[in-house]
């Protein structure tokens, strides 16, 4: 029976959660796949994974070098909401509490209450996307971190401390995972595992490098300078994305999404793009391409037509699934044991015997910083070859 059940799975005709990267998984002579669209230059030979539509304004169909910028301006976003707003005090918590009066216990909790932020808006930020696009969740939550940027660099007082925090942690959680949904937005499959190699080093790494730096300007400059060059470069990213990176979410025709098509749904696609190849579209068959001026639009309609209660319930009913729920589980107490290892070091090395001061604790990163970044490199660099190389080794898929 068991033996039964194997032979039955991999017999499937399109096994849920691969696609067809080769013309050998088609299994119609390949017929089928030669009409599809395919990758250019080395890539001449991979099905493109999901299928391009004829709308120029599809994110897939959009220039390479666009593409990059977009990735670029969002990552610098995510090493800044997420990478730096963080671990933006860890390395001077123990200075920060002499100077504020305070104790220990109450600066590190302000940084606690910014982490509870985020994971409260996560919810919300999932919910909101989903419905109205990407753009304006991304928008809304760099201006979190201006405003609350703007009241921690008011005043040198434990009050404008705790609420700076509490507002920053608002703009984390877009950062944190709309941008990994925004690289499957505007790639194509076998384009995938190096950016999200080089965003998964921004969010786990860059934070490293972030106390680093912080403890250095806390040093060099003071308390207050921490939260105005933070300033700085969270409004640069702000106007840059404000103009650079358009909505990326795009209602395409199911057929197109060949990593969820059935076979005879793939056939149907590809009688498509031969009636497209045999006969060149009119004007009036493609929408027209959207002006500068019109890519700038925050608000570009709803899209999807649920409601936005049933986006908000989501993750939550997720966690009725027991593979889920552990996947959460697990992810949640590594970044926790990661967080709080990060937070404890001030404490730790600022007093006797090390009595470090704020620059010292924050070279501690520079461990894993480095080991970050070499794994980064060495997944970054395999991933796509060796996604593209195993597809051919399975018959395509």
């Amino acid at each position: 029976m068991g033996l039964g059940v194997l032979e039955d799975r991999s017999s499937l005709p399109h096994v849920p959660g691969t696609v067809q990267l080769n013309e050998s998984s088609t299994g119609d002579g390949n017929g089928a796949a030669r009409m599809l669209k395919h990758g250019t230059g080395r890539d001449s030979d991979v099905i493109l994974s999901p299928q391009p539509s004829e709308d120029p304004n599809d994110p897939l169909n959009w220039p390479h070098w666009r593409k990059e910028l977009i990735i670029g301006i969002l990552s610098l976003g995510a090493m800044l909401n997420a990478g730096t707003n963080g671990p933006l005090l860890n390395a001077s918590y123990f200075p920060i509490s002499e100077q504020l009066g305070t104790s220990l216990t109450r600066v590190v909790l302000a940084s606690g209450y910014n982490l509870l932020a985020a994971g409260c808006i996560g919810p919300f930020v999932a919910a909101f996307s989903r419905k109205f696009g990407k753009r304006p969740v991304f928008l809304v939550s760099t201006l979190f971190a201006i405003v609350g940027t703007a009241v921690g660099e008011a005043s040198i007082s434990f009050q404008y401390l705790l609420a700076a925090r509490i507002i920053q942690g608002f703009s984390t959680s877009a950062f944190e995972s709309l941008i990994v949904a925004t690289v499957g937005d505007i790639y194509f499959v076998h384009q995938r595992g190096l950016r999200i190699s080089f965003i998964n080093f921004i969010l786990n790494s860059a934070s490293s490098l972030a106390s680093i730096i912080c403890g250095v300007v806390y040093a060099e400059m003071g308390y207050l300078w921490l939260f105005h060059l933070f300033q700085i470069f969270l409004v640069i990213q702000f106007v840059a994305m404000f103009l650079f990176c358009p909505e990326t979410t795009y209602n395409r025709d199911s057929r197109y999404d060949t990593d969820e098509t059935r076979l005879e749904k793939l056939d149907e696609l590809a009688k498509v793009e031969m009636h497209h190849h045999e006969a060149a579209l009119t004007s009036t068959d493609v929408p027209p391409k959207k002006t500068f001026v019109q890519s700038l639009a925050v608000f570009t309609g709803v899209y999807s037509p649920d409601s936005i209660f049933k986006f908000l319930l989501g993750p939550f009913i997720t966690l009725l699934n027991p593979a889920a729920c552990y996947a959460i589980i697990v992810s949640g107490l590594l970044n926790s044991w990661y967080v709080g290892s990060a937070i404890i070091i001030s404490g730790i090395f600022a007093g006797p015997p090390w009595t470090y001061g704020a620059a010292q604790v924050g070279y501690l990163g520079a461990g894993p910083f480095i080991g970050g970044m070499l794994g980064s490199i060495f997944v970054g660099w395999l991933s796509d070859p060796v996604i593209k190389w195993i597809s051919k080794r399975n018959g395509g898929t």
